[in-house]
């Protein structure tokens, strides 16, 4: 659970250390060196690795202004201003140079090098288009798809950046594009910034639409070097959909656009090299979906719909769950490292702790069940030398309570995720779903033998099954 939090839902990070050097494979290719201590070590030798390292030593002679070494120069800057510590400060231009070269890993990883991409890194003008579509594949690689160059394609026809596959056998054409400057000052209620704005985007899906891409899934990145406050989320949000919303009036050779997802991002730090709040925004709308916009609607209706769109919306929520570049190898959260990159001594099942009997006297138990509450965790205790099992509050450092807090008890080597009150139908239907997922057969029936229906659940395959179990659970409680 921990692991792909910090490192996705597609193949993992396979390494491991041997003989004093970290190994890691990267799709086909194994790598290793005694130098990496965290991911990040591996991912920067890797991305030297893969762009070239004659191509960067002819380079930073011929064209020294390549954004690429802009990023570099920032990352000695940002290692001075450590003092020595291990973990870097904020800082757009090492943010930028960290998650382009996780991306590269990553699409190597899940898929194979993709040489028509590396080829538009190693050129200025192209840089920073290929940055951006590096990032949105490496989404689809996080949410656990399979990336395909569009490049090995064969025929005239228009094609996408690249292809993501996901598990279900759907495949999504996928463009990406960049705003790469912006006439107008950051001002949401600013006639001249507004209209820029829809105008941008009504030319990129006319043109994306253009293509007649087969489920196509557009990733537009805004490109906003201002600070995005979280005051102002809602007003974006409301201006993009507004934007998008007007745009489906366009025609394509005198017929409407194919349906389209729509992902509208912001990074900062591809924008603002000093950044160092390193805002990021990401929304994803339908493009002449009817069914995917907010309404009422009947709850099967809209389960129907959530089942149909749920790839997208996986890879939307991959966005904010999973950690944009993990440092550990071990898949050890950021909050539980210390300020030298090491992980931190937390509470474990299985750990032996010194507790306070009620006599007075001190006790050492073995932890055999923990739950967090806050900053402090409740532990049931096995004490071997009395030979009783006591619950005992145990106080928890800063750094377990902020883990905790994010990833639940997993933390504490217990499989479970943070504790959340799910009020909403279709998050119910979820969580639902993930409990009947290993249900046998019999086992999901015994959920709905009273239902009045019972007699025609009886004749559905099993997977059929399984869904109308969690749907007809939900409805319950709805």
């Amino acid at each position: 659970m921990l692991r792909k939090r910090q490192q996705g839902h597609g193949r993992p990070m396979i390494t491991a250390l041997h003989d004093g050097h970290r190994v890691v494979v990267v799709g086909k290719r194994m790598v290793y060196s005694p130098r990496w201590r965290f991911v990040t070590d591996f991912l920067l030798t890797n991305l030297k690795t893969v762009l070239g390292p004659e191509w960067g030593d002819e380079a930073c002679k011929k064209t020294p202004d390549h954004q690429l070494f802009r990023w570099l120069d920032g990352l000695i800057e940002a290692a001075k201003e450590a003092e020595g510590g291990v973990l870097l400060p904020p800082r757009g231009d090492v943010s930028a140079l960290t998650r382009l070269a996780y991306a590269l890993y990553l699409i190597e990883h899940n898929d194979k090098p993709q040489q028509n991409l590396l080829t538009r890194l190693r050129h200025p003008e192209s840089f920073a288009p290929a940055v951006y579509e590096a990032l949105v594949a490496s989404a689809f690689a996080v949410a656990g798809a399979r990336i395909n160059g569009a490049e090995d394609g064969t025929g005239n026809s228009p094609k996408p950046e690249f292809f993501a596959t996901f598990q279900n056998g759907v495949t999504y054409a996928v463009e990406a594009k960049r705003k790469q400057n912006w006439k107008s000052p950051f001002d949401l209620h600013g006639d001249e910034f507004r209209g820029e704005l829809h105008r941008w985007l009504r030319d990129k899906l006319y043109k994306a639409s253009k293509k007649a891409l087969e489920n196509p899934v557009y990733w537009f990145e805004l490109g906003i070097s201002a600070e995005i406050r979280f005051d102002q989320i809602d007003q974006l949000r409301e201006l993009i959909i507004t934007g998008i919303a007007a745009a489906e009036e366009i025609t394509v050779k005198g017929r409407p656009p194919p349906p389209a997802y729509v992902f509208v991002t912001n990074n900062q730090d591809l924008v603002d090299d000093r950044a160092s709040n390193l805002g990021f925004f990401a929304l994803l709308v339908g493009f002449g979906m009817a069914d995917f916009r907010e309404g009422i609607v009947e709850i099967e209706t809209a389960m129907d719909n959530h089942d149909k769109h749920r790839p997208m919306r996986w890879v939307h929520d991959c966005l904010s769950l999973v950690q944009r570049v993990p440092n550990s190898f071990d898949g050890v959260p950021d909050e539980l490292l210390d300020d030298q990159g090491q992980p931190i001594e937390t509470l474990r099942i299985g750990r032996l702790i010194r507790y306070p009997r009620s006599d007075g006297s001190e006790g050492v138990g073995r932890i055999r069940e923990i739950a967090s509450m806050d900053q402090e965790a409740m532990v049931v205790l096995v004490d071997e030398d009395i030979n009783q099992q006591v619950f005992v509050k145990v106080p928890l450092t800063p750094q377990e309570a902020e883990a905790a807090k994010k990833f639940g008890n997993a933390i504490f080597g217990k499989p479970e995720g943070p504790q959340e009150t799910i009020d909403e139908a279709l998050r119910f239907y979820d969580r639902m779903l993930e409990i009947y997922a290993n249900y046998d057969r019999k086992s999901l029936l015994n959920q709905v033998k009273e239902h009045r229906n019972f007699p025609e659940f009886e004749k559905l395959e099993t997977d059929a099954l399984r869904i109308r179990v969690a749907r007809e659970i939900t409805k319950s409680v709805v």
